[in-house]
């Protein structure tokens, strides 16, 4: 893909997400607005169990859909490529419905819960499916190039569409609740779930397909992998959020779940790029023409470097004027807002270390870093988030993922003698190629 290519799709992409940021920091505003800080956040963990789970139950074949749809149609083998696919949608179907059920099940027997909080938690696990469904969808949209298709049902119609309803009911000046405001968000994914299913099968029109029982066995064996690696990557914010539940109140959730998800608003200009890439990487990877990886890395390089920097500065100087939007009482996590948008500048920083881990075929390793990290994660959340409140939560993740970036930067040198870094990719000026494909 040249430039002038990946200028378009990076446009489009970036384009959508913008209007998709737009409405979601408005749905932010009107939440916080409209429901008590202990409300806003119970609606954060309950989206956020959801989310979490429905991840779980793609069993990691999300992150793995562009390395072996690439192969498959690289070597003319469609049956493959269907066979793949629908042996994803046939594990999460399965796992998706059963965590679903797990939840409602505790949910409707946890002793002392309130009877908000119990009819939330159900609600989440309803959504479990329908969002395992979305997830496994999108990825695969965007392995085939369908861009438009994998960003704009999540990251633009699902946004919008929740704030109309949110308008309406100030229009009526009706009063929310967590419950009906969940209610709408989880109706509202379910519709974009189903419209985006319908219109990939017209687009793919795959046929029968086969799944021979040794590819099955392969494709589980590296998809399990990456549901540590997707976790870490595409529902940080998510995972965070549930770590740090039981070390803050409500109100401190609200806040620091404000903050996280403002940084990782920024951080999306970064995964655009990274996820743009990815297909051409993998490309690059089957066909052994892996000259071209050079030029793809520096596209999904610099322009983050510079969102990301920019950002940065931006939240130094005013961030409290722009968490102060939501309420008054969120003033306060400024230096967390500070420091989680400077994680963003580190990630953009490493580049796309991660995709390219999986796409040479380093799933296991990828797994145990995202482990380490996790793990760096946990520990400066137990240590730091009692402490420090918020501010001590948004250093736990610095923490965290200074190491994960550290080690991925290493690792991936150490196997494909590659590197992904700024350094590396911005003034060198033929990079190393990518390692022959397995």
């Amino acid at each position: 893909m040249t430039w002038r290519r990946f200028m378009p799709a990076s446009a489009l992409v970036l384009a959508i997400r913008l209007g998709g940021a737009g409405g979601g920091f408005l749905i932010q505003l009107i939440l916080a607005r409209l429901l008590a800080p202990e409300a806003l956040g119970t609606f954060f963990s309950a989206t956020s169990l959801a989310a979490v789970l429905a991840l779980l139950a793609a069993w990691g074949y999300p992150n793995l859909a562009p390395r072996f749809i690439s192969r498959y149609r690289e070597r003319n083998y469609p049956w493959l490529v269907s066979g793949f696919l629908r042996h994803a949608a046939r594990d999460t179907a399965i796992t998706s419905l059963f965590a679903g059920l797990a939840v409602i099940a505790i949910a409707c027997f946890w002793p002392d819960a309130t009877a908000d909080n119990r009819i939330a938690f159900m609600m989440a696990g309803l959504a479990v499916p329908m969002l395992a469904l979305l997830t496994l969808n999108a990825a695969t949209a965007g392995a085939v190039r369908a861009f438009a298709l994998s960003y704009v049902p999540e990251s633009l119609a699902r946004p919008l569409l929740f704030l109309g309803a949110l308008g309406l009911l100030i229009v009526l000046k009706e009063p929310l609740t967590v419950e009906f405001a969940l209610a709408v968000f989880f109706g509202v994914t379910a519709v974009i779930a189903l419209g985006q299913f319908l219109i990939l099968r017209q687009i793919l029109d795959l046929g029968p397909g086969r799944r021979p029982p040794r590819l099955a066995r392969v494709w589980r064996a590296e998809a399990l992998p990456l549901v540590i690696v997707a976790l870490f990557t595409a529902l940080f914010a998510d995972l965070d959020i549930l770590m740090v539940t039981p070390f803050l109140h409500g109100a401190d959730v609200a806040a620091f779940g404000i903050a996280l998800k403002l940084a990782l608003l920024v951080g999306f200009g970064v995964q655009v790029a990274h996820m743009i890439a990815a297909p051409d990487l993998a490309d690059a990877h089957a066909r052994r023409a892996l000259d071209a990886a050079g030029t793809a890395l520096r596209r999904a390089t610099i322009f983050p470097v510079l969102l990301t920097g920019a950002a940065t500065l931006a939240c130094l100087a005013g961030g409290q004027y722009a968490l102060a939007l939501f309420h008054p009482d969120f003033v306060s996590a400024k230096w967390a807002l500070t420091i989680l948008v400077f994680c963003q500048f580190l990630r953009a920083l490493a580049g796309p270390s991660v995709q390219l881990l999986t796409i040479i075929g380093a799933q296991r390793l990828n797994a145990l870093l995202c482990c380490v990290a996790l793990a760096m994660l946990a520990a400066g959340n137990t240590l730091l988030t009692p402490a420090y409140g918020v501010t001590g939560a948004a250093i736990a993740v610095a923490l965290s993922w200074s190491v994960w970036l550290v080690l991925t930067g290493i690792m991936l040198h150490h196997r494909a003698r590659l590197r992904s870094d700024l350094a590396f990719v911005g003034f060198r000026s033929r990079p190393a190629a990518l390692a022959p494909a397995e």
